[in-house]
Formats: structure tokens, sequence, C-alpha cells
């Protein structure tokens, strides 16, 4: 997917995430979720809790930044892999609540975005690990970074699936 990176774009493909999820596990049953494959062999439905997370956390960084243009989030803590899979649960947990919360999510932290005149513009600086030097991103940076995301990962779903098309 071609990401564009006008603002507005961003915020469009940003809100297409949860669909674009949803699509990809269209006509699977929920024994389906549990199939595995990919680089780091993790199931579908722990895919979808990945990513998940990961526009959770970005919905976090960009509520600071809104709240505090040039404000420093340290996200040093988050580590997903498959140990953190496990402690969090996402081998079992149901999907369906998770993307709902998404869906909600996206459509929340986009009308709090278009609450401010420069709300694209504002920016974070982000600490990924504790001996990291920091970067700033504006909120623009971020939801591109999250489309990008998903664009790394369903492709392992569809991967998953081809491998086990019945």
């Amino acid at each position: 997917m071609a990401i564009r990176t006008e603002p507005a774009a961003a915020l469009q493909g940003w809100l297409a995430i949860p669909g674009r999820i949803e699509k990809a596990l269209d006509g699977l049953a929920e024994a389906d979720l549990d199939l595995r494959g990919g680089e780091a062999q993790w199931s579908i439905r722990e895919t979808v809790h990945h990513l998940v997370e990961a526009n959770l956390v970005a919905s976090n960084i960009i509520i600071a930044g809104l709240g505090k243009s040039g404000c420093i989030y340290d996200w040093s803590w988050l580590w997903p892999n498959t140990a953190w899979n496990q402690r969090l649960g996402y081998g079992t947990a149901a999907v369906r609540p998770a993307l709902d919360t998404l869906r909600a999510l996206c459509e929340q932290i986009a009308g709090l975005i278009r609450t401010h005149t420069d709300g694209f513009q504002r920016e974070v600086q982000l600490l990924d690990s504790p001996d990291a030097k920091l970067y700033t991103r504006t909120i623009t940076d971020i939801l591109l970074q999250e489309i990008k995301h998903v664009d790394e990962h369903l492709p392992s779903v569809a991967e998953i699936r081809a491998a086990h098309a019945r």
C-alpha cells in the first residue's frame, strides 16, 4: 500500500487500519486464528493483538503530543516478542473485542487531532530504550508509522492463510 504523507491522508489511512485487519481475517474460523507462520512464527491471533497493541501505544503517544507538544514519551518498557505475547495472553485472547476497541480508539484519537489546528504538526520526543537517544516525531509521523507497521505485518496473515489453505 502506497502511503500518502499529507496529514489528512495519513489520518484516513490510520482510520482504515481496523477495516484492513478485519478484511485480512475475513472468512476465517476461530480455530484458524491459531495458525502460525511468518518469520516470527506468530499465530494470526497474536499478529492481530500485536497490531492492536501498537496502535494503543501510538494513541497514547499522540495524546501526549496533543497535551504538550515536544514532551518526552518513554516507551522503552515495550518489547513485543514471543515472550511478551505469552505474558499478555495474546495466544488465546479473543480478537473481536480488540478490533472493536481499535476501531473506537482510532475514531476517538482522530477526533482529538482534528480539534487542534496544529494537531498534525505537534511533536513528541521518543525514547525507545533506556540508553537510546531521543528522537522527535510529529503526530503525522506516528500515524504513518502505524500504517507502515500494518503494511509489514498483514502480508504474514495472507501467507499463513495460503500455507494452510484447504
